[in-house]
């Protein structure tokens, strides 16, 4: 069985998915492509927010997710994590505490000297892939004439990592990952990509998440609402996962249920997807991590025995429900 390491799948398998495990850090928003789908732009441009935390705040709160306990370390953005001038400082500190840094990409920075250092940080690489055809890989991107040296930077990594892959136990462990937003314009190639590929990747597929640019963007994205349930049978039956890769053996997600995210300017969020929750748990300049994990692990669990278990909570339409409860609870403190 084939999983990508450090990943809740992996770590349901192997048993090690039981407490706190994940801290998600998104960085101050840097973008060369300018997504359709993107969670942190608003008509194409960046949602603001105030301030930043530094990089020592930075370093502090992932040595905390280490005496908590903590094995992974996921930044997926705010946008393209790899242009930050921070990010090899960053991935060094939590590879020298033994934890697995998740980086996900869009693969333009990918260059040969960036994935020897990702490679020998012992980092998982996500890199985001939506379309064969190239005038619609711009489009959705809105860049121009990318397409082939994407692809190209891609195979390099998937080349390179090749020796990174391993096996435990009846695992398949890969360290590269593609992921596909599945949308009207490209279900019909979704298994295609999953073949172009090949099997030392890990193909992981998601639905579209109504968030940032794909509000403006949804009747294009999605040009017919009775899509959705199409989309996510074949979700469901091509991706690795299951769904999203944020997914354990129990189809909940772990990235949730066993961690917690941090804004670019400090906020504890429930989810590194979304900024709805953003200070509602308190900064890490005024909280330290094991009290915000405590917190947020309680009213989530409280959350989902009131309401029932979802695959993912900021898509479920229990979220509204669960911000209320969380804007009470924050104005009863």
């Amino acid at each position: 069985m084939k999983v990508l390491k450090g990943t809740p799948k992996h770590l349901s398998k192997t048993g090690e998915l039981d407490s706190f495990t994940y801290l998600m850090m998104t960085l101050p928003f840097q973008c060369n492509y300018r997504c359709s789908k993107c969670f942190n732009l608003e008509d194409d441009k960046p949602i603001s927010f105030s301030g930043n935390i530094s990089l020592d705040d930075r370093i502090k709160v992932i040595n905390e997710a280490k005496e908590l306990g903590g094995k992974v370390v996921v930044i997926a953005g705010e946008g393209e994590p790899s242009i930050d001038k921070d990010i090899r400082t960053i991935v060094s500190e939590i590879s020298s505490l033994g934890m697995i840094p998740i980086v996900y990409s869009n693969g333009s920075p990918l260059t040969p000297k960036l994935t020897e250092f990702y490679k020998a940080t012992g980092t998982v690489l996500v890199i985001a892939f939506d379309f064969l055809i190239p005038e619609e890989y711009d489009r959705l991107t809105g860049t121009k004439g990318r397409y082939e040296g994407i692809v190209r930077k891609i195979r390099n990594v998937i080349k390179s990592y090749k020796g990174s892959i391993h096996t435990q136990g009846d695992l398949r462990v890969l360290s590269v990952a593609i992921n596909t937003t599945v949308t009207s314009g490209n279900e019909r190639e979704v298994e295609q990509i999953k073949k172009f590929w090949g099997d030392d990747v890990y193909f992981i597929c998601n639905p579209l998440a109504r968030f940032g640019n794909a509000v403006g963007n949804w009747n294009r994205l999605i040009d017919d609402e009775r899509n959705v349930e199409r989309h996510r049978k074949l979700i469901e039956r091509l991706s690795e996962s299951g769904g999203p890769l944020t997914l354990g053996s129990d189809g909940l997600c772990g990235y949730s249920v066993w961690g917690i995210g941090i804004s670019p300017s400090g906020d504890y969020m429930t989810c590194a997807y979304t900024r709805e929750t953003n200070g509602l748990f308190g900064n890490v300049k005024s909280l330290n991590l094991r009290d915000a994990f405590e917190i947020k692990h309680k009213l989530e669990s409280e959350h989902y025995r009131e309401t029932g278990k979802v695959p993912c909570l900021i898509r479920a339409s229990s979220f509204s429900s669960y911000l209320d409860k969380l804007r009470s609870e924050r104005k009863t403190e």
